[in-house]
């Protein structure tokens, strides 16, 4: 019966080392906030055109949208001139909160194959903490992804996407003061 249960228990181990090597992307967390001195009403007087993004966020040449109830649409145009397109999940006025997610994903715009986002202003001390926060995958899904499609590279990609909008929305606010 040992001669029978080695062998057996070889193979589970090789084929269980084999699948967590070969397992794909898992998802990657992007969290970035930054403090404004300005009352949170006037901060979301600022963001809530979920379509008017670009105004406030430099990494963008564009951008357009169709609402601000959920199941609206936006498109990101970028410095590049490459296009992206978002769905808004939710959006609540009384909260200061929006959630969006990508429809169709463009790694020449952003190396993601997909994303949900929460966009969030809380309030704190005599101002306003704003919360950029994502989940995302990889642009290339595959096991050996090129550098440019990494975990690593849609990390980067984001958290610059979202740290130029709101050091620059922090810029604009606290200027007008």
């Amino acid at each position: 019966m040992l001669k029978l249960v080695r062998p057996v228990l070889a193979g589970v181990a090789y084929l269980a080392a084999f699948g967590a090597a070969a397992h794909g992307p898992t998802p990657q967390k992007v969290v970035e906030t930054v403090e404004i001195a300005a009352p949170i009403d006037r901060v979301w007087q600022a963001v809530a055109d979920f379509g008017g993004i670009a105004v406030w966020n430099p990494a963008l040449k564009a951008s357009e949208g169709n609402g601000n109830q959920p199941g609206a649409k936006r498109v990101l145009t970028f410095a590049n001139g490459e296009k992206l397109e978002e769905d808004l999940d939710t959006y609540d006025p009384a909260t200061h909160e929006y959630d969006y997610r990508m429809s169709r994903a463009n790694t020449a715009a952003l190396p993601a194959s997909s994303y949900s986002v929460v966009f969030r202003l809380i309030p704190k001390d005599q101002g306003t903490q704003v919360e950029w926060k994502s989940r995302l995958y990889r642009g290339d899904t595959g096991n050996e992804p090129p550098p440019n499609l990494t975990d690593e590279a849609a990390v980067e990609a984001m958290r610059h996407f979202f740290q130029a909008g709101l050091n620059n929305l922090k810029a604009r606010l606290e200027k007008a003061n």
